[in-house]
């Protein structure tokens, strides 16, 4: 299918009518030619040809494991229909959002995953990219497109195998994307690789979250002191890995700052 957009008028009418359009949001009816009645042209067709991708989800309130099942999923269904996508035009913010708002079967899937349990932002963050942190880590399909692409293994037989390990749970997915990688590949490989790795250390038995959330501080803080751009995936990977050695070293030893005891794996 070729993808649309909102034309820029359009998207910042959306935008700011959000409170007025709740009910719609809510609703499975088709509106937005209704709210766009006496509109000429609210969004444009482009030249960019993609595959069809349905969204996978089972109807209902869902628990932590089952979220990020259904998101690492979703990611290689998106990412396998769209890949043919730039980063550049995965960057579209006005394509994003008219998908969430235009396709019937996405609009189902978001009500679903997100408006069971709604919050104040929820419809602004979920139907829209309004910026770059959004396009990441909260619109609904843009987050899915970009864990595919920061994560598909080319190298690789098992092309989405760091994909798994990103969606270990949702709260190490959402620390794995507010590390020092912002949308690089290399440094998001080595990051997965240390956690998968340490994983292997760790077993069943110890969660790693709390664990990877005192080493996003360290990485964060690493990449605020020290010129990274001549450390490759393995460097990072080594770099992350050894800090969460040293912290469960300490930890075992009763050296170190105790970490916040959490059941999440």
């Amino acid at each position: 299918m070729l993808l649309s957009y909102f034309t820029e008028e359009a998207y910042e009418s959306l935008l700011h009518d959000i409170r007025k359009n709740a009910e719609n949001y809510a609703s499975d009816e088709d509106w937005l030619t209704t709210y766009f009645s006496g509109t000429d042209g609210y969004f444009k067709t482009s030249s960019v040809d993609v595959g069809a991708f349905s969204p996978h989800y089972t109807p209902g309130k869902k628990d932590d494991a089952q979220k990020s099942q259904e998101d690492l999923i979703n990611t290689r269904l998106i990412y396998d229909a769209f890949r043919n996508l730039t980063p550049l035009q995965a960057s579209n913010k006005y394509m994003w959002t008219y998908l969430c708002h235009a396709v019937p079967e996405y609009r189902n899937y978001i009500r679903d995953r997100w408006m069971q349990d709604e919050r104040e932002n929820t419809i602004k963050s979920r139907f829209f990219v309004t910026t770059p942190g959004s396009l990441l880590n909260d619109n609904a399909l843009s987050r899915l497109w970009w864990y595919g692409y920061l994560t598909y293994d080319r190298s690789s037989s098992h092309h989405y195998a760091l994909t798994e390990i990103l969606f270990t749970n949702q709260t190490i997915c959402t620390d794995v994307m507010d590390t020092f990688n912002r949308m690089n590949y290399d440094r998001m490989r080595g990051v997965l690789m240390a956690i998968r790795d340490f994983k292997d250390v760790l077993g069943n038995n110890e969660g790693i979250t709390d664990y990877f959330r005192e080493c996003k501080k360290y990485l964060n803080h690493y990449a605020a002191v020290t010129t990274l751009e001549f450390l490759d995936s393995e460097e990072i990977r080594d770099l992350a890995f050894n800090y969460m050695i040293k912290l469960r070293e300490e930890k075992l030893s009763g050296t170190g700052s105790p970490l916040r005891k959490r059941k999440k794996k």
